[in-house]
């Protein structure tokens, strides 16, 4: 195999791959969109295996991330307060498939159960989207959050059918989350989910219930719903080892 700046490297073929990945990665060639395994492998002339060996030791550096199916996106390093979906709309993106969502709900409202979990006055008025997120045609995932009024008001207005709630939110309230918590539960698939989600009642379902915080002030409580079988979530916990040649 010939690397990109047109030298021949020795070693197992996925291990060239991947130090010519790295290379690219350290030049900042993948900076606006990271490419897809498919892409990849016509980009080297390799099989797709080979490819996801490459992949493993950039994504257990943090060099990259995985997202839905065996996407993969520029993983920019340290933690993030967005929590494992954050990065949907990117990652669907560099995975060459399109995102888009349906916007169900898209509100000034109250809710009562969220002013409880987010220590704020019952009559509190809330910002509410709820939204069905699609990667090409198919539904992979349904989101809801609820987000003070005061603060997030003026995303009533956004276009949330392409755009991420984050970059609104930093966009038109000048505002980044800096922390939360998440909690991970598997559920099963509700009637609605079911038709929502285009999925059998009573499939697996990932639920992701999030509250963030900005300044030390919880601002956001979210409920994902994710399709178990269509979506998987990944990260590493420093293992340095060689991938499998298998």
């Amino acid at each position: 195999m010939t690397t990109t700046d047109g030298t021949r490297a020795a070693g197992p073929l996925w291990k060239r791959v991947s130090a010519d990945l790295l290379t690219e990665l350290q030049r900042g060639t993948f900076n606006a969109r990271f490419p897809g395994e498919l892409e990849l492998a016509q980009r080297y002339g390799v099989s797709r295996g080979t490819i996801r060996a490459a992949l493993r030791p950039l994504r257990d550096a943090g060099h990259v991330n995985a997202h839905p199916g065996r996407m993969s996106r520029v993983q920019a390093g340290g933690n993030t307060a967005f929590g494992p979906l954050y990065s949907l709309l990117a990652s669907v993106r560099d995975s060459g498939m399109e995102h888009r969502s349906v916007v169900l709900q898209q509100e000034i409202t109250q809710s009562p159960a969220t002013a409880t979990l987010l220590s704020l006055k019952q009559d509190a008025e809330f910002f509410h989207l709820t939204r069905v997120r699609f990667a090409d045609e198919e539904p992979i995932a349904l989101d809801e959050v609820w987000m003070p009024a005061d603060i997030a008001g003026g995303l009533v207005d956004s276009d949330f059918t392409r755009n991420s709630l984050y970059g609104e939110l930093e966009k038109h309230c000048g505002m980044v989350l800096n922390g939360g918590t998440e909690q991970l539960s598997a559920v099963l698939a509700a009637p609605e989910h079911s038709r929502l989600l285009q999925c059998a009642a009573g499939s697996p379902l990932l639920l992701i219930e999030r509250t963030g915080c900005h300044r030390a002030q919880y601002v956001e409580f979210r409920r994902t719903y994710v399709v178990g079988d269509r979506v998987e979530i990944a990260t590493n916990f420093g293992c340095k080892a060689d991938p499998p040649t298998s």
